[in-house]
């Protein structure tokens, strides 16, 4: 048996006679993704390019924005994409999305990938995208959805916990909100129940929610499980009951994932999503890094030359979803960075990011004009927070040589820790920058829920 080779329950729920005609598409896509995840990373490759020259065709023909940026290009040239001219597609930016909107859908839509429905973004970028998409590329949605529970083998006839709602009114405490299912009660296999409850609750409510409705597993951003472990820890929350802590929606730092298993002796999985691509990767069963999913997207990693990395490098994110033929994103520009990785040694052929890296905008420029990652959920940050009671933070690059620390404290600081903290981050940071403090009693939140541990603001 492979390294995290899919359990033998699940193989045979698999199986099972599907619910509907919609659980048999998804059905159908698992079995066939529990084939394709171990292929050759070269099969993988030559199957991806089958699929873009078919994408590609349809596009030419059908949407003029990419039949004039394409010309007389030949998609069905496999050796001439291979060859480089995939990378003369101009790479689609956000601002051009918005700028053509219903230009980009499709004039020949297949009536045999179903029903049309408007996604749109949360807009963390501060540029909200607007996209439609199918019924057929939904069900691969609900199909990597589905993918994650095979890997990391939950239980899904147990209960589901997600503090993730920022909707005013929505999922209040103390009952939060309860469901028949994890998601749709129609989905592709029967789940267990499902509890919600609203972002903006204090942390020592959400604690108290989560013991008193013991779920099996935990759904939520990971500004709440960064800020929940310590609270935890200090308080006598261990949550034996819980079996598993999924994280989506900002980047996951390996200290996180420390507190996490100092709390509740609980592992953390990640996933990396858009709203407007869908499922990019996935965590791996084995590691911590990701894998991504090829059956649904084409995914690059660009550097400043706008050639793709090699791994260890980290660049920009250039995604392509490959199923979605009615407003397809070409070579389109998440606003993410990551880091390339090598071939996993689970077996999975699918290509590895080693980690997924804040956004285009969050990238400290020195005033040297060098850009440095701030990287402030890797390990060495448990020092920074244990110079002083200090319950979150957030640095704001505020001027050229200013930082501005952002602090929600159990108690004033004194002189001397202010002042260690400022060589800590003009260490961490390797630039003297003038550090100012700024305390509150708590940090807002932006209207999605998320948290920026690093802005810039000038």
């Amino acid at each position: 048996m492979r390294q995290g080779e899919t359990d033998p329950i699940w193989k045979k729920r698999l199986r099972q006679k599907p619910r509907s005609e919609k659980a048999a598409r998804i059905q159908k896509l698992l079995k066939q993704f529990d084939v394709s995840q171990w292929w050759d990373p070269d099969d993988i490759a030559a199957k991806q390019y089958k699929q873009i020259a078919r994408l590609l065709a349809h596009a030419q023909s059908s949407i003029p924005h990419y039949a004039a940026i394409m010309g007389d290009m030949n998609p069905y040239d496999i050796n001439s994409l291979k060859a480089g001219r995939w990378l003369d597609i101009p790479v689609l930016k956000r601002d051009t999305v918005n700028r053509l909107g219903e230009e980009l859908l499709s004039r020949d839509i297949p009536k045999s990938h179903g029903s049309l429905g408007p996604i749109y973004t949360s807009g963390t970028t501060g540029k909200p995208v607007r996209v439609v998409r199918t019924s057929f590329a939904l069900a691969y949605w609900s199909a990597f959805t589905t993918r994650d529970h095979i890997w990391h083998n939950r239980n899904i006839k147990g209960t589901l916990a997600a503090i993730r709602s920022s909707e005013k009114g929505v999922a209040l405490y103390p009952d939060g909100a309860h469901h028949v299912a994890w998601g749709s009660k129609n989905g592709v296999f029967k789940t267990g129940l499902s509890t919600s409850l609203n972002v903006n609750t204090s942390i020592a409510d959400m604690a108290e929610w989560i013991e008193r409705t013991k779920p099996d597993y935990l759904l939520s951003l990971p500004n709440i499980i960064k800020r929940l472990a310590p609270y935890c820890i200090e308080h006598g929350f261990d949550f034996p009951f819980l079996k598993g802590i999924s994280a989506h929606g900002e980047m996951v730092g390996e200290f996180m994932r420390q507190q996490a298993m100092e709390a509740w002796n609980t592992p953390v999985h990640d996933m990396y999503t858009s709203r407007e691509v869908g499922y990019m990767a996935l965590q791996c069963p084995v590691h911590d890094h990701y894998h991504v999913q090829s059956e649904g997207v084409y995914l690059e990693i660009l550097g400043n030359d706008d050639q793709p990395c090699k791994p260890g490098d980290t660049g920009r994110v250039v995604v392509t979803t490959l199923q979605n033929y009615a407003m397809p994103l070409i070579r389109y520009q998440v606003g993410d960075y990551a880091e390339v990785g090598e071939l996993c040694d689970c077996g999975r052929g699918m290509p590895v990011l080693n980690r997924i890296m804040g956004r285009e905008q969050d990238i400290l420029v020195l005033p040297t004009s060098e850009e440095r990652w701030t990287l402030l959920g890797s390990p060495d940050v448990r020092d920074f927070m244990e110079m002083a009671p200090i319950a979150q933070y957030q640095f704001a690059h505020v001027g050229p040589d200013r930082m501005e620390i952002r602090l929600v404290v159990k108690r004033t600081l004194t002189n001397e820790e202010e002042g260690n903290i400022t060589k800590w981050v003009q260490k961490k940071l390797g630039y003297p920058f003038v550090v100012n403090f700024t305390y509150f009693d708590n940090m807002p939140l932006s209207r999605t829920g998320k948290f920026k541990d690093f802005v810039v603001e000038f």
